[in-house]
């Protein structure tokens, strides 16, 4: 029995780092965006990333593409 994969949309996650708090550990917020097509590809979801990073008041501290997939059994 074979599984079969079949990619769905992908998510795009911007991690930014917001300072520190009164422990000197560092505020990370995040954002995230549902619905990219999985066609896209990851050297222009970078360069959309740090295109809307200037628009930010925080700096980025990570990108993040998330894939996923929906799962099946072949009969």
């Amino acid at each position: 029995m074979a599984v079969i994969a079949n990619q769905a949309d992908s998510k795009l996650k911007l991690v930014f780092n917001a300072g520190l708090d009164e422990e000197n550990k560092d505020i990370m917020k995040n954002k995230t965006f549902a619905n990219v097509k999985p066609a896209v590809t990851n050297e222009n979801l970078y360069n959309l990333a740090v295109s809307m990073s200037d628009l930010q008041s925080y700096t980025l501290s990570k990108i993040v593409r998330y894939e996923e997939y929906q799962l099946s059994n072949e009969i």
